[in-house]
């Protein structure tokens, strides 16, 4: 006589607590991500075969976009909050501005990552970071299409400010 197969018992998973960790997942890394910040100004980096990594914190960057005008931005908020307190603050009390002016420039200014300095300005602004942060590391971020005159004043501002040694930042060609 023939055997008699007996009928397999399907194996049933339920998909309902995966779909809730995934959930789960994706809500906490939306929530912990950190956006890039917006930049100051646009700049194209010109290309090179160095691959030396900036440090995390303590940089003091001054950008050159292609018509030529510089920015200057601090990382750390004390520091911007060094510079206001030591050179915009007088500027804006010397232009008759109100205190609760004032007041919101300085919120503003903490929370943007750069300003535009005239060239002329550019040493005491650096002079004044410096002061607020003595650690801060110098970095020109320069656009491919930016005359080297403008680089030049960067540079030469550096010197003067007894930092000669500076990072460049480029794109790395690879």
């Amino acid at each position: 006589m023939p055997k008699i197969k007996s009928k397999r018992v399907g194996f049933v998973l339920d998909m309902t607590p995966m779909v809730d960790v995934a959930f789960l997942l994706l809500t906490f890394f939306m929530l912990t991500t950190q956006f890039r910040p917006p930049e100051v100004v646009s700049v194209s980096l010109p290309g090179s075969h160095s691959d030396n990594k900036l440090p995390d914190s303590d940089i003091l960057t001054v950008s050159v976009g292609k018509d030529n005008a510089i920015y200057m931005g601090v990382d750390s908020q004390p520091a911007r909050v060094g510079i206001f307190e030591r050179v915009i603050r007088q500027n804006l009390v010397g232009a008759g501005y109100s205190d609760a002016a004032i007041e919101d420039s300085l919120k503003s200014f903490k929370l943007n990552d750069g300003f535009e300095v005239r060239p002329e300005n550019l040493e005491k602004m650096i002079i004044n970071a410096r002061l607020s942060n003595p650690k801060l590391r110098p970095v020109i971020r320069a656009d491919v299409d930016a005359d080297y005159q403008a680089i030049d004043v960067v540079i030469k501002a550096f010197k003067k400010t007894n930092m000669p040694i500076f990072n460049l930042i480029t794109n790395l060609e690879g």
